[in-house]
Order: C-alpha cells, then sequence, then structure tokens
C-alpha cells in the first residue's frame, strides 16, 4: 500500500494504462484499426491542414458531440469549426504538419503554426480520440516557437 500523499497510485494507473496499448499492438484485429486510423487521420489531416477545408474535415470525420479539452474552446463539431474556420482564413496563416502517428483508436499530429509572417509560430501536438472511424475527442499542448534553443535544434 502507498505512503499518504505517494503519487504511486496514479502512477501505477498511468503505468497500467500506458501498458495495454502496446499488449494489443501484436493482435491482428489492434494492428487493423491502427492501419484504419491511419488512414482516416490521413485524410482528415490533408482536409483540415493541406487543403484548409475545416469544414469538410470536420463533417466527414468529427462527431457532432466532439469532446474538446482546449481550454479555449467550448464542445461540440461546431464550436471547434466556429474557431478553427476564422484562423483558417487568415491570408498570412501557415500550418505545417511534420507528423502523424496512429496507435489504435488514437492520432497523434504535430504541427508549426503561423499566423503571419511576423509571427515566430507555435509547436502544436493534437491527439485525437477515435472511435469506430469517427473522432470524438481533442487535446492539443501547445509551445511558443523560441528564438533560440539551449541545444540548437528547432522544436518541429
Amino acid at each position: 500500500m502507498a505512503a499518504p500523499g505517494s503519487l504511486w497510485p496514479v502512477a501505477q494507473a498511468i503505468a497500467d494504462d500506458a501498458i495495454l496499448p502496446a499488449a494489443q499492438a501484436a493482435t491482428p484485429e489492434y494492428v487493423a484499426k491502427t492501419a484504419r486510423n491511419r488512414a482516416i487521420m490521413i485524410d482528415f489531416v490533408t482536409l483540415l491542414y493541406h487543403e484548409k477545408k475545416p469544414r469538410e474535415a470536420f463533417e466527414k470525420y468529427v462527431d457532432e458531440g466532439y469532446i474538446q479539452h482546449n481550454p479555449k474552446i467550448p464542445d461540440g463539431r461546431e464550436a471547434a469549426l466556429e474557431w478553427l474556420e476564422p484562423v483558417w482564413n487568415l491570408p498570412e496563416a501557415q500550418i505545417q504538419v511534420r507528423r502523424v502517428l496512429v496507435d489504435g483508436d488514437y492520432g497523434f499530429v504535430q504541427i508549426i503554426g503561423r499566423m503571419n509572417n511576423q509571427d515566430p509560430g507555435s509547436a502544436v501536438m493534437n491527439i485525437f480520440r477515435l472511435e469506430d472511424g469517427i473522432i470524438m475527442e481533442h487535446w492539443d499542448v501547445t509551445q511558443a516557437m523560441p528564438a533560440e534553443t539551449a541545444s540548437g535544434r528547432p522544436l518541429g
């Protein structure tokens, strides 16, 4: 038993949850689900980021009850679009997709975004949860792009 105030129960719950996808990865069903979801995520990313068609991407792949963990955006597909569409319509906005990774029901999309040519940009990691081929939930972590890094390497 963990001592009072110990982080062990939380760490153990995280560790147990983190091990489950790795154990599933060996099954043919899990590999097939990952492949299906990867195709969905690639099409979603292409529509959303490369073609700048957020409405088409969201109506095709995102549930109406989309759960949003970004503190600036309410839940729901339409709420996300109300935030995204004006940004995508900025003439100088630039979005560069750096990586798309998929594992089971989770898709990870790393982007570098700039609102205009003067904006140094932000590195963003988006995490999407899919259920039966539909994007149900979203988390993101954003970090402002520094002028320089201690390692000399870029964030993206």
